[in-house]
């Protein structure tokens, strides 16, 4: 059996709406129902607003953090933001709070990116536009809800209403082409979603709620993986480990109506290197990319975007080929069950008889350092001179 390295695995849910804004509970009612089926942390998302910012602690033994869904004047190009104490200005727009998120020391992800409606009855779409900003953290690349009105229509609604984690498939594969193709330029986390509202319906004497918040807290979930455990008795320490591991995309995604996919694990080593989901390790040819499942699946190894191999079962091994971002996939039959975070395989340093011996990479490098310090011997050299006269 293949022997991961030892990670700490905390799962939750992210992009969860209360009665802060169109919600139908509170925060409180929502964290008991998290501690009751052993979820280990929550971040909230209302629209446009932090009053709860308060409720930020240890709930038990559920982490509550509270951001904030923020939108332009147009309400699309709707952008998670977690790390802030104020509200940003409603007016502003993608490329300014994307900007400003940053520059506060908060933390953005853009949220259903690639939302498409084809259907009257339904609320209107939110998608991403503004493609051209670079300074975002991550991308929602499963998001629940949206994925569940794209697929509702006549022929399939009590379905769709009766069985809402069931029918979801896949991520939009647009959005993960679009992931993949960031992650071969630099780091950038893909996360699951829920957009959790569960909006209540009334219909004379019958009340409807479309997704009950424990259905969907049991569906799309973040998995996020720390070489040290949470300390329960220090919310600062653990809010800012739990955070920097999101920023480190040291994460993966299941839907957990196919499964429990605690357990899993992704990495890559070789002799002298070795990387978890979101590291990277300089390429060399006998770096060998490892899979474990709790439960067996169609694994599919994926470089920049394209699958190279597959593999059934609960574990797998698979050779590097060469510079690029990694990832896998675990599919139960056509529906989707796990998605990993990227491993970045760097390009390698490499000696070269032409350069006599020396690192190509840091040869600038070692003539700088050998500049500075021919420097500060003629610098030393004019002080001893000026002591002995």
């Amino acid at each position: 059996m293949l022997k991961p390295p030892k990670l700490y695995e905390y799962v939750g849910a992210i992009h969860i709406h209360t009665k802060d804004s169109d919600g139908s509970k509170t925060h409180e009612e929502i964290i008991r129902i998290a501690d009751k089926i052993h979820l280990d942390f929550l971040l909230f998302t209302d629209h446009m607003t932090l009053a709860h910012k308060g409720l930020e602690n240890w709930h038990n033994k559920v982490l509550v953090l509270v951001g904030y869904e923020i939108h332009d004047p147009a309400n699309i190009n709707h952008y998670l933001a977690f790390g802030l104490d104020d509200v940003l200005h409603d007016g502003l727009e993608a490329p300014e709070y994307v900007r400003e998120v940053k520059e506060r020391g908060g933390f953005g992800i853009i949220a259903h990116p690639d939302e498409v409606r084809d259907r009257e009855g339904i609320p209107p779409a939110f998608p991403w536009t503004a493609w051209e900003v670079n300074g975002y953290d991550g991308i929602e690349i499963w998001n629940h809800m949206s994925s569940w009105l794209e697929g509702v229509n006549k022929q399939n609604k009590l379905s769709y209403l009766f069985h809402p984690r069931s029918i979801l498939g896949t991520p939009a594969p647009e959005t993960l082409a679009k992931w993949d193709k960031v992650a071969e330029k630099r780091r950038v986390l893909g996360i699951g979603s829920l957009d959790a509202h569960a909006a209540e319906y009334h219909w004379g004497p019958i009340r409807l709620t479309i997704f009950p918040y424990k259905v969907q807290l049991q569906a799309i979930r973040t998995h996020v993986l720390l070489e040290r455990p949470l300390p329960y008795s220090d919310f600062g320490t653990a809010r800012s480990l739990l955070m920097n591991a999101l920023s480190k995309a040291q994460v993966f995604i299941s839907n957990y109506r196919w499964g429990n996919s605690r357990g899993f694990r992704f990495w890559c080593e070789s002799k002298k290197q070795r990387a978890i989901v979101g590291g990277a390790v300089r390429f060399h040819p006998s770096i060998v990319f490892k899979v474990l499942s709790p439960e067996p699946g169609t694994i599919r190894f994926i470089k920049n975007g394209r699958v190279i191999a597959t593999a059934e079962g609960t574990e797998a091994e698979f050779p590097v080929d060469g510079v690029g971002a990694y990832r896998v996939e675990i599919l139960k039959g056509e529906k989707g069950w796990v998605y990993s975070n990227h491993i970045k395989i760097l390009p390698a340093k490499y000696k070269s008889r032409k350069n006599g011996g020396k690192d190509k990479r840091t040869e600038s490098e070692s003539k700088r350092t050998s500049q500075k310090r021919r420097g500060k011997k003629r610098t030393q050299k004019k002080r001893d001179n000026r002591n002995r006269k």
